[in-house]
């Protein structure tokens, strides 16, 4: 009898299983390479993993910028502001690559510090930050145009407009800088004393120009005028219109223009401020003095009683501020001085009457013309006489 030799049954095989595993055995090996290459001294996995964190942060820093310019409106409409949307569309495009500094940072930290130069690596976070000052300047406009809103001064205004232009200069400095010690081995400390020195030098050659900035500081600090004062400027009637960085517009009344002075020759005492006194109601000032020639003490009364009447009786001459004195002999001549308050609005209407009843007054007391000397400006007078004396 034949012995009968039984196999097993075979069992039915899952191809699916094997597949699985063989992919995880390919996986297994895949990572076990990667874990054992190196890409310039640096894990191979450890470049993948940065390039992946760049990549997503590429692909989703506009949503996260949203999202965080979103939660931001949300706090401040809480909280019973209201930002302007021209406000939050600045904010956008600095906090995107807010996000994209942070990353790189990310990436360094996983490539290890010490796989890049520290120079190298410090260089390219400074640029990033210093890109963010850069585009975030107008955004720091912003903010201090809105502060300068709650202050009455009007300096801060001037020179808001000018902030964001030294901020960015600033940056693009700094970065010149550290990227001449990076490239160049020259130290910081030796690159800022060239700059310092270079300083000095354009600080000479614009010394003019740093001076009326410095003079415009006086003016706003001190109040010495303001856009729309009346005030004589080196003897010629004028308005201020508006104060620059370095110059003073001016409208000249006389002749209709406008001219600019430098803002050095402003606080050199050359202005006369009529719009600024001490008085509650405005008030502009008149005076002069006349030189006559051969009268009597009799008519000189007389003159100055009559000057009185006419400056009570003229409207616009504010009473009880005037005043007409005697004082004294000047060769043959008899000087009389006169001074009034006027209010502006009658300025030159109750100059012209004064002038015309005091020619009047002179008329009917025989006082000849040509024994006459009107003097509107003591000091010029007072220096073409000690000119003419000399000669």
């Amino acid at each position: 009898m034949l012995n009968q030799v039984f196999y097993p049954e075979k069992q039915p095989v899952n191809s699916s299983l094997i597949e699985e595993k063989k992919r995880m055995e390919f996986l297994e090996t895949l990572w076990r390479n990667i874990e054992t290459t190196n890409f310039f001294g640096i894990p191979a996995f450890k470049p993948l993993l940065a390039f992946g964190i760049l990549l997503l942060t590429i692909i989703f820093q506009g949503i996260i910028s949203k999202t965080i310019v979103k939660y931001i409106k949300y706090l401040t409409v809480k909280a019973g502001y209201n930002l302007d949307d021209n406000l939050l569309e600045l904010i956008k495009k600095p906090l995107t690559f807010l996000i994209f500094a942070v990353a790189l940072r990310i990436i360094q930290t996983i490539l290890a510090r010490g796989a890049l130069d520290p120079n190298l690596s410090s260089l390219i976070f400074l640029t990033l930050v210093a890109f963010l000052l850069y585009n975030a300047a107008p955004l720091l406009a912003k903010l201090l145009e809105f502060l300068t809103m709650q202050t009455e001064t009007e300096l801060d205004d001037l020179l808001v407009p000018y902030v964001p232009k030294l901020v960015r200069i600033g940056t693009v400095v700094v970065v010149i800088i550290k990227a001449s010690e990076v490239f160049l081995g020259a130290s910081a400390g030796a690159l800022i004393g060239l700059l310092g020195g270079a300083g000095v030098a354009l600080g000479l050659l614009f010394k003019d120009i740093i001076y009326d900035w410095c003079c415009t500081i006086i003016i706003f600090t001190d109040g010495l005028y303001k856009p729309g004062d009346w005030a004589v400027v080196s003897g010629e009637f004028v308005q201020v219109v508006e104060i620059g960085l370095r110059t003073t517009k001016l409208y000249s009344w006389e002749w209709g223009s406008i001219k600019k002075m430098p803002n050095s020759r402003m606080v050199s005492g050359i202005v006369d401020n009529w719009s600024q006194d001490q008085s509650e109601i405005k008030e502009w000032g008149f005076k002069g003095a006349i030189n006559i020639d051969c009268i009597t003490s009799d008519q000189v009364e007389i003159m100055l009683k009559g000057m009185n009447q006419l400056f009570e009786s003229i409207d616009g001459f504010y009473p009880g501020k005037y005043k007409c004195k005697f004082q004294g002999i000047q060769g043959n001549a008899r000087v009389l001085s006169y001074m009034a308050k006027i209010d502006p609005n009658y300025y030159t209407s109750a100059i012209n009457k004064f002038l015309l009843g005091l020619m009047k007054l002179m008329e009917k007391e025989g006082i000849h013309t040509q024994n006459i000397h009107f003097i509107t400006d003591q000091d010029t007078y007072e220096s073409n006489m000690k000119m003419a004396s000399k000669n």
